[in-house]
């Protein structure tokens, strides 16, 4: 990661403007983070560290930003000028709030039929931290990943960066947060844009990899050898298997 970073990082101090002309580039860059809840305070901390290790502002190393779900949330935090520190700080003390009461019985039954969680405390919080802010006031190139159910279709949400690109840039970064971040089973569908149903772009694109490489090269038509990704997951579960399973029978394996 370090080594990968570094070789991004050379590169910092470039241009911040969405719309501009991408021609003169001789290397773009893209940042790419995947979903996974409340784990995206681990992108969030990881590019923090980096901040402080390499003394620049790290979004000013990427070209383009792509973000499903809570990766999504970090990608418009990011465009909307907050550091990294400030987005893994959202996490550490709206995240609690945003999921109250995870661990609760009752919770988990009422999953068996609808939503485990309330949208109200989700969007509150997406609310507070982006404001009115509108998607085209993106100070990143952005495109966040969901999911249109009432089409059966991916949706992509983009910056006005591309004379092509006009449908989104009104739309208020609340709203696009909350868009890419309904999980199905735990929250109800993102009504807010335009009536849609709009659910988590993790169920087609969890880590949006391949689609920062698509809208580079097909979109903004970047040679693939000057494309550079770097590609922030979410971590995975860590797993602890009791010491006395090495020498087990049956009886503990199974229970």
């Amino acid at each position: 990661m370090l080594h990968v970073a570094r070789e991004l990082f050379r590169a910092s101090g470039r241009g911040v403007d969405p719309t501009k002309n991408v021609a003169y580039m001789n290397r773009f860059q893209v940042l790419a983070i995947d979903g996974g809840g409340l784990r995206g305070v681990f992108p969030a901390g990881i590019l923090a560290r980096l901040e402080e290790a390499y003394r620049i502002r790290v979004a000013d190393c990427f070209d383009l930003i792509v973000g499903t779900s809570t990766g999504g949330i970090i990608a418009l935090g990011m465009g909307k000028g907050l550091g990294p520190a400030e987005i893994e700080e959202f996490y550490l003390e709206r995240g609690p709030r945003i999921f109250a009461g995870a661990d609760s019985v009752l919770r988990s039954l009422a999953q068996i039929t609808e939503s485990k969680y309330d949208n109200a405390p989700l969007q509150r919080e997406l609310q507070e931290c982006f404001g009115t802010t509108p998607l085209g006031e993106s100070q990143k190139r952005l495109v966040i990943t969901s999911y249109d159910m009432e089409n059966d279709d991916v949706r992509l949400i983009k910056t006005a960066h591309h004379p092509r690109l006009r449908n989104d840039y009104k739309l208020p970064m609340w709203q696009v947060a909350l868009a890419t971040s309904a999980a199905p089973t735990y929250f109800s569908a993102c009504k807010a844009i335009k009536n849609a149903r709009l659910v988590d772009g993790g169920l087609w694109a969890n880590n949006p990899t391949m689609v920062g490489l698509t809208e580079a090269v097909s979109l903004l038509q970047i040679p693939l050898a000057d494309l550079r990704i770097l590609s922030i997951g979410t971590s995975w579960e860590l797993k602890h298997r009791p010491d006395n399973l090495d020498e087990a029978g049956k009886w503990k394996y199974e229970g």
